[in-house]
């Protein structure tokens, strides 16, 4: 008898070889039922994760399609700076480039700076006397001198850094108005006592010997100051006045208008408009006597949240425009048309629109401006936008076509600065200037100031 070897290969072996039994148990009916369902209900689940997923997934696919700042094509692209603004249609806002040699001047904080209008550091400037208004803006001279007040009327070299007072002003008065002639020969500037008791008076003469023209008391209203000088050729735009009434308020506030003649030592002002429903002027073209005035104004809610100066805030704004050919002799306003028909009574103060710091451009053939409208509960946001008009004609044949929105903006606070050129217009815009082209609609960043910044001039380099 042989005997058995436990050899578990062969154990293996038997076992792989060995059929299956065919006495096992099949599956009921009522179990392959549940088996499907539990099938079902997996493949459910899974659908509805791809589901959810595809938003993802379709992110992380749109993000890895993106070009990246590491792809050879896009080394040398550089990305183009968020604006807080857009143009009709969400057009794309091509890039603007400034010419080299010229500086834009403006104020902050109580101090007068200027930066080169193609980027670059801003330069503070040595401004003895000087005191910030927002009645009084400094001029730029068209020699090159910056004209400014505070305690006195100042004149200074830009590029010197030197400055000269050419008028002094007593400690209990304040200058509330300042105008140059457009050929920079003569200058104007009132007066009002501090506290309200004493005399308005007004000044003018040559840049460096300016004589007292008129004075009043300043408890008998109108209390004039200067808006500005007429134009008209050779010394015709020296010898006319134009004032206006704040009201004895030392604030940026003009109501109505007079005229005054400088060659006559006896002349009083001679009105020309009205104060009636608070109408006042806004804007004189450069060339010509276009004169952009308020039939309206009125008074906006004061955002809560300093987005605007305090100063700024409390003026009152305009909720329509006019336009009139100031002629004739004796000057009187004519030919008056509307460029905005003003707003009445309307339920809601958020559907009112207001206008601030309108200018002419320099050719006197087109106006540009601030439209905003304000929320009706706290903090007030405001909301802006340009427009731009055209001019045709003159005269009694002055036509004005409908306004043209040039762009809207996300800014809490826009407020139009001074040309750079023909058709380059800086403006501010929530601590930033920026300049734009009102042709190509071109736009760039100068400068970013971090808080509110007055534009007051743009000159070249000597």
């Amino acid at each position: 008898m042989t005997p058995q070897v436990n050899d578990p290969a062969n154990q293996l072996q038997l076992r792989v070889a060995q059929p299956l039994s065919e006495h096992h148990t099949p599956f009921s009916k009522a179990g392959i039922i549940a088996l499907l369902m539990v099938i079902g209900l997996l493949l459910l689940s899974l659908t509805g994760l791809m589901i959810t997923s595809l938003p993802q997934l379709h992110h992380m696919a749109s993000r890895s399609l993106s070009p990246t700042a590491t792809d050879d094509n896009d080394q040398d692209v550089t990305p183009t700076p968020s604006l807080p603004i857009s143009m009709p249609g969400n057009k794309p806002i091509p890039a603007l480039s400034l010419p080299q040699g010229r500086y834009i001047l403006y104020e902050q904080q109580g101090n007068l700076y200027m930066v080169p209008s193609d980027g670059g550091q801003a330069t503070l400037l040595a401004t003895p006397g000087y005191a910030y208004n927002e009645a009084v803006h400094p001029i730029l001279t068209p020699s090159g001198q910056l004209l400014y007040s505070g305690d006195g009327l100042w004149l200074m070299d830009i590029f010197n850094q030197t400055a000269t007072r050419i008028a002094s002003l007593p400690t209990d008065q304040m200058i509330t108005s300042m105008a140059l002639s457009s050929d920079g020969t003569t200058v104007a500037w009132s007066t009002e006592p501090m506290d309200g008791q004493g005399n308005v008076a007004i000044y003018a003469g040559p840049l460096l010997a300016p004589v007292l023209v008129y004075e009043q008391s300043a408890d008998n209203c109108p209390c004039f100051h200067i808006f500005s000088f007429m134009n008209g050729p050779g010394k015709q735009g020296d010898e006319t006045l134009l004032l206006s009434d704040d009201q004895a308020s030392h604030e940026a506030i003009q109501y109505g208008l007079w005229s005054l003649d400088l060659t006559n030592p006896t002349s009083q002002p001679q009105q020309l408009m009205t104060e009636d429903s608070l109408q006042g002027p806004l804007a004189l073209a450069p060339k010509g006597n276009i004169l952009l005035y308020a039939p309206d104004e009125g008074v906006v809610p004061k955002p809560t949240d300093s987005s605007v100066p305090n100063d700024i805030a409390a003026l009152s704004y305009a909720d329509s425009l006019n336009v009139a050919t100031l002629a004739g002799q004796p000057l009187a306003l004519k030919a008056s048309q509307v460029v905005l028909p003003q707003q009445h009574d309307l339920n809601n103060n958020a559907a009112y629109h207001w206008v601030t710091t309108p200018m002419f451009t320099p050719d006197a053939h087109a106006l540009v401006y601030v439209e905003f409208s304000s929320d009706s509960q706290a903090p007030y946001d405001r909301h802006s936008a340009l427009y731009t008009v055209q001019f045709t004609g003159s005269g009694k044949l002055l036509r004005t076509s409908r306004p043209r929105l040039l762009l809207t903006s996300t800014s809490l606070l826009v407020e139009l600065g001074v040309w750079l050129n023909n058709h380059v217009l800086t403006f501010y815009a929530d601590g930033n200037i920026y300049a734009l082209d009102i042709h190509s609609s071109a736009v760039t960043t100068v400068l970013q100031t971090g808080s509110y910044a007055r534009i007051i001039g743009v000159i070249g380099t000597p």
